[in-house]
């Protein structure tokens, strides 16, 4: 039976056509009709509502997690499998080919490989080839792509562009280090622009800002030259990027970087609007952005500091930088729409008993890393929900620089201390742990820290291969992975921050000031800026509250 090309429009007549059908068993239609259904629930939806083509499917299904649908992973994956399988019945999306014997040449090509992992990932295309009759010697790009378009009218449950493109990775790793005489295929490179290195240009410009950027990290207050505020490592990187960035769109821009010898031959007004104008057009912006504001700002800081540029100059650079700031004000709008899914306490509970949840794992098997992991996010996790501090601070716990406790009866409680020299806005960070969280933290500290390196370290988070402590990002990022896999949440580091402020603010409305302390602002006025939004809603909830006594009146 050919695929059928007056395709419905919904889930709700695929439903209609299993219901028709003779030929089904009743048992195999309840369980396709219920995938369907269920499908339509997670999604809020009704399946009138819900296309019935498999790429636009496949984008909502991304969007279902298990945890927070409710179910087992497994029982999602069932459930695209019976929807995969209702509309291939249905005729609604075309069926497999029928699989066949893979030939010796495939065979051979699959002796080349080293891993498990490598014949799972090309298996597939390997049998797409055979029933094709198309051996390894005549795999091309074309191949590939044709392969891809095959994928996305069948593939619910993975993208397939990102399916091949690991596919390729593979092959061309195989052929490659086997010296295999088939095709390299070609995919499509990292989308971010990678600038020109900064070694591209003069030696004397890479020694002037080799010089700029040891200045600004002088610490010696006795000098007279020195910045009035050293710059942090992690400012110090950042600094170094935004002129590379510059430097970079300037050569974009019709410059020849053989003219850059000085910082003062490149940082003037006139290349400042070259610049901005290549970045602006590369982005698709149309007026200024954070980026180029923070570049300005390093631009304008460098030639009143170090270059001393004359006064009418440094004017015509700072409204530069004024035009292209946007001086946003208050928290991003990313940030407010995962702060959004805290509205339902089901998953204020689900991140606030994670710790638990962690812990638990790794005490049922003590000896392995991978527990000695979950003690360390159960550890980070405990922390953060009683001092939420920036990522960078957590990631740095030392536990004889930051940490002391003391002895309690039978129990060990723990204090936090950090320096305000260690901290972004120089405000000491302190907090005494609850005896519950003590409990934790001295559970991760005496029971797994010591597997998760072999190296002697005092880091409370410390690398595998040397004990230094993980990188904020590193850090971040696993927590990021775990939390989302534990319970549907997208959350990372620098969230609990938002998340301590709105979980005070929905029991206080107005404490602005208890908020401050909280997060250690210096400003209040920084507090009210990020937060002041989330009392909004105590503020509808009194009009509602108001209108139904107004509603309930019986005159």
């Amino acid at each position: 039976m050919p695929l059928d090309q007056t395709k419905p429009q919904s889930l709700a007549q695929v439903i209609a056509k299993l219901e028709a059908s003779c030929t089904l068993p009743d048992v195999k239609r309840r369980d396709l009709i219920s995938a369907i259904t269920r499908t339509a629930t997670f999604l809020n939806r009704t399946p009138a509502d819900l296309p019935a083509d498999v790429p636009s499917l496949r984008q909502l299904l991304e969007t279902i997690q298990p945890t927070q649908a409710g179910i087992s992973a497994k029982s999602l994956s069932n459930i695209k499998s019976n929807l995969s399988k209702a509309l291939q019945l249905m005729r609604f999306a075309p069926r497999d080919i029928p699989t066949v014997e893979r030939t010796s040449c495939w065979n051979t090509f699959f002796e080349h490989t080293s891993a498990k992992h490598q014949d799972w990932a090309l298996a597939r295309f390997a049998a797409y080839c055979c029933s094709r009759r198309i051996e390894p010697e005549g795999v091309t790009d074309t191949v590939m792509t044709t392969f891809e378009s095959y994928l996305d009218a069948r593939l619910l449950g993975k993208d397939p562009a990102k399916l091949c493109k690991e596919m390729k990775q593979t092959w061309n790793g195989i052929v490659q280090r086997n010296a295999l005489p088939l095709a390299i295929l070609t995919y499509a490179p990292n989308p971010r622009f990678r600038c020109r290195p900064l070694t591209d240009y003069p030696a004397s410009l890479q020694s002037d800002i080799a010089g700029y950027l040891e200045w600004r990290a002088s610490k010696d207050c006795l000098d007279p030259d020195a910045p009035d505020k050293p710059l942090q490592p992690t400012s110090l990187r950042n600094t170094k990027a935004h002129l590379t960035q510059f430097l970079d769109a300037l050569v974009s821009s019709g410059a020849d970087p053989a003219d850059f010898l000085s910082l003062s031959d490149v940082v003037t007004p006139g290349n400042m609007r070259a610049a901005f104008r290549v970045q602006m057009k590369r982005r698709g912006e149309t007026k200024g952005s954070g980026s180029l504001q923070n570049t300005a700002a390093t631009l304008v800081v460098m030639a009143r500091d170090r270059l001393k540029v004359a006064p009418a100059i440094l004017d015509e650079m700072i409204q530069i930088k004024k035009k292209v700031s946007t001086n946003p004000k208050g928290m991003s709008e990313k940030n407010c729409k995962r702060l959004i899914q805290f509205n339902d306490w089901q998953n204020v509970i689900r991140i606030v008993s994670l710790e638990n949840v962690l812990m638990d794992r790794a005490v049922a098997n003590p000896t392995s890393r991978i527990s000695a992991l979950h003690a360390m996010r159960a550890a980070a996790l405990t922390i953060l929900l009683s001092c939420p501090m920036r990522a960078k601070n957590l990631a740095a716990l030392d536990l004889e620089r930051h940490l002391t406790s003391h002895r309690k009866g039978t129990h060990t409680l723990y204090h936090i201390r950090i320096e305000g020299s260690e901290v972004k806005n120089h405000e000491a960070v302190e907090v005494h742990l609850s005896p519950r969280n003590s409990a934790t933290l001295h559970r991760y500290i005496t029971k797994f820290r010591s597997n998760l390196t072999e190296v002697r370290t005092t880091a409370l988070f410390p690398r595998a291969r040397d004990g230094l402590p993980r990188t904020p990002a590193n850090l971040s990022g696993d927590l990021k992975a775990a939390i989302y896999r534990e319970t549907g949440l997208v959350m990372n580091m620098h969230l609990f921050r938002h998340f301590g402020a709105k979980m005070y603010l929905d029991a206080k409305p107005g404490y602005y000031e208890n908020v401050r302390r909280l997060l250690k602002h210096r400003n209040i006025q920084t507090t009210i800026d990020f937060y002041a939004e989330m009392t909004s809603q105590f503020a509808f909830d009194e009009y509602s509250d108001i209108l139904a006594n107004f509603g309930g009146r019986r005159d």
